[in-house]
């Protein structure tokens, strides 16, 4: 609506202050100048004769100048010396040659006169200026500047009423024509446009929200935004599976003793590093069920195959993480994963990021 209203605006106002300011004067310059070529030839002349009294010309027998013929040339006097003024009528469309420019200039100078002045009601060629050494050429707003001020008040009355009525009239058009432009670029281009598709959901939030469902479900703590999409995982067996070793059971003691409040889970079995499989897939599942039966852990799952995501019960201590580390020694693909220990839930703890191993 706003850009419809914008572009009639600045077409129509433009197109107003065109048409009045500079197009009005010429509509009014050639309307006059189609008045004065219906004049007969003898009227016509006497008039621009008068005209040039004001810029001090004198005719020199203008009876018998004309009784010479028609279009013939007038004999003015300026200053005392000769002067040659040869009128021509016709409509908007009659073009003055060349040709006959050269010849006034030519009879200038064969009667030796000071110059020469051509005026039409019509217009010179592109060429009468080159051939014009001597004259004065008037036409168009030149000739209508000449004699205007010998016209009857009646006639400039007219000659300007007809020339606002034409711009009066070219006025409306052109504010018409900016309605419809401006009704089609507001209402009809919008619907041409191609429209922008919906915005896909961010694969972080979606990743995040289907991770926990398929590991069975609860309340969990919300996954930050920077944390890599979860890919997808086969099914494991999340029932803990009996300790590892000897070596584990003291750190799961001291973990015990640090946090009495949750009860001390088996370490589940895993596979020595010179025992991994083949399959990555399958050592992150023996990773995911080896994490989850560490002291302290609610649940862990492979966010992405390289960002193993830990849910806390409790805060996670120095014993904690090294248990974790201990348990991705054992595969020399995965030791070097990016782990992220998400805070128990209440927790004000921000979540923490930290390798075991560099690459």
């Amino acid at each position: 609506m706003w850009a419809a209203a914008a572009v009639t605006l600045t077409i129509g106002l433009a197109s107003t202050a065109y048409l009045w300011s500079y197009r009005r004067h010429r509509t009014e310059v050639s309307t006059g100048i189609a008045g004065l070529a219906k004049m007969r030839w003898r009227e016509f002349a006497r008039l621009i004769v008068e005209a040039l009294r004001e810029r001090g010309f004198e005719a020199e027998s203008v009876e018998e100048s004309l009784a010479r013929g028609t279009q013939a040339e007038l004999r003015l006097l300026r200053a005392g010396k000769p002067w040659l003024l040869s009128c021509k009528l016709g409509d908007a469309d009659y073009k003055v040659s060349a040709a006959t420019v050269a010849e006034l200039a030519d009879a200038v100078r064969f009667n030796g006169a000071a110059g020469g002045l051509l005026v039409t009601t019509g217009r010179f060629d592109g060429h009468s200026e080159r051939v014009s050494d001597g004259l004065d050429l008037y036409s168009g707003e030149t000739l209508w500047e000449l004699v205007e001020p010998l016209l009857p008040a009646s006639t400039r009355h007219e000659v300007i009423a007809a020339a606002q009525k034409r711009s009066i009239q070219t006025i409306v058009a052109a504010w018409a024509g900016a309605i419809v432009l401006g009704l089609i670029v507001g209402f009809v281009v919008p619907h041409l446009l191609p429209s922008a598709p919906p915005a896909a959901a961010p694969a972080t939030e979606t990743a995040a929200a289907a991770a926990p469902a398929a590991q069975g479900g609860g309340d969990v703590a919300p996954v930050p935004a920077d944390a890599p999409p979860a890919a997808a995982m086969p099914p494991v067996d999340a029932t803990p599976a009996p300790a590892a070793d000897d070596a584990a059971a003291p750190a799961d003691d001291q973990a015990a003793d640090v946090q009495p409040a949750v009860p001390a889970r088996p370490l589940a079995a895993a596979p020595a590093a010179s025992g991994t499989t083949a399959n990555p897939a399958a050592d992150r599942a023996y990773v995911i069920r080896a994490i989850a039966g560490l002291n302290g852990v609610e649940r862990a799952l492979w966010s992405t195959p390289s960002n193993l995501l830990i849910y806390r019960l409790t805060e996670a201590g120095k014993q904690d993480i090294d248990s974790i580390c201990e348990v991705l020694d054992r595969y020399p693909e995965l030791r070097s994963s990016r782990v992220q220990l998400q805070p128990p839930p209440g927790s004000t703890t921000r979540v923490r990021f930290f390798q075991c191993r560099a690459y």
